[in-house]
């Protein structure tokens, strides 16, 4: 398979992923849910680092937290993907101008596959004195030693248009 197809099914599985974490932004915190990693605390770092960096107004510092050809990822660009780490430093740069600023990152899963890993992160922001939930699906690779972010996929759910609840058949 080419790393092309590879980024491609990754990307389709947390879309599946982040679905449900989208239509749920309003209801109940999810609850802690799998970390079977060995690399936990470093994984947990990088969105302390992104936090910081981001919110310190240093979008070169949130950009080498990817790899040089990296996906992100949004519906806040017009294409929704920006691809490559200076236009993921560009498109940083553009929220920081904003005076945007996130309150919180909290990691709620996480798994590692030899040096692939993902984290779903879901992240609570101020943008022009207006707050927001959003979620995030961060797959990973460890290079050199050092876990570097490969592909991000943030999600902001409409409130005015989101599923407001889930009715399931009652399983028994």
């Amino acid at each position: 398979m080419t790393k092309t197809k590879t980024l491609a099914t990754i990307l389709l599985a947390g879309a599946v992923l982040l679905l449900p974490g989208t239509v749920l932004a309003q209801q109940a915190p999810v609850p802690q849910q799998s970390r079977s990693c060995a690399d936990q605390a470093s994984l947990d770092q990088i969105a302390e680092q992104w936090k910081s960096a981001y919110n310190q107004g240093d979008s070169a510092r949130v950009a080498a937290l990817y790899t040089d050809d990296a996906y992100y990822l949004t519906q806040h660009f017009v294409t929704c993907i920006v691809h490559g780490r200076a236009a993921i430093q560009a498109y940083v740069q553009n929220g920081v101008d904003a005076h945007y600023r996130v309150d919180s990152i909290r990691v709620i899963a996480m798994e590692c596959f030899g040096d692939i890993a993902y984290t779903i992160t879901r992240y609570e922001s101020t943008n022009g004195g207006v707050k927001a939930t959003g979620v995030n699906l961060v797959v990973l690779r460890r290079l050199a030693g050092s876990w570097k972010i490969v592909a991000h996929e943030a999600a902001v759910p409409d409130p005015a248009s989101a599923i407001q609840h889930l009715n399931a058949p009652n399983v028994e």
